[in-house]
């Protein structure tokens, strides 16, 4: 009778191995099977944005070209400027700067001679507040963008598109 017993304490053994054996497996499938549709979903998600930011990117360039063929860009000449730059120390330091303004949105040059003296105030203003130091080295590039900024915030329904220095002398 105990060679029974052990027989079926054998048997109930490796009953439960067995069984162990089969959860481990339906976990391990189970887990694959959610990682896998993790990455399907997430490389879903990527290519779908990277699809909608192509899409949105050919239409953008389509609608520009649009708007240029309707009012190709105009350069607009800003007169030559000569500001004093805050020197701190009581020191006369000028700069003299000839500048171009690229617009679209206008029809011809003429037409926004009247944003020209609003132009001007937002350079001669913002020279003002700037320290000779300030334009050395990459300073210029940081004039350049600031500039852009506040033209673009100004002449709000115009898109300004560039800005260039035509004469930047510093003396």
């Amino acid at each position: 009778m105990s060679e029974t017993v052990t027989d079926g304490a054998a048997a109930a053994n490796a009953a439960d191995a067995h069984a162990g054996a089969a959860k481990k497996k339906k976990l391990i499938i189970i887990g694959a099977v959610v990682v896998l549709l993790l990455l399907l979903v997430g490389g879903g998600f990527w290519a779908k944005d990277r699809f909608f930011k192509s899409v949105g990117s050919t239409v953008a360039s389509n609608s520009k070209m649009a708007q240029d063929a309707l009012h190709p860009p105009v350069i607009l000449g800003i007169p030559t400027l000569v500001s004093n730059l805050d020197s701190g120390d009581g020191r006369p330091v000028y700069v003299k700067l000839t500048a171009k303004v690229e617009v679209v949105g206008a029809s011809n040059e003429a037409s926004l001679q009247n944003v020209v003296p609003q132009i001007q105030d937002i350079f001669q203003t913002y020279l003002h507040e700037t320290r000779p130091q300030d334009i050395r080295g990459n300073g210029i590039y940081r004039l350049h963008e600031s500039i852009m900024r506040r033209l673009r915030v100004e002449l709000a329904p115009l898109e300004v598109r560039n800005l260039y220095f035509v004469e930047f002398l510093v003396q």
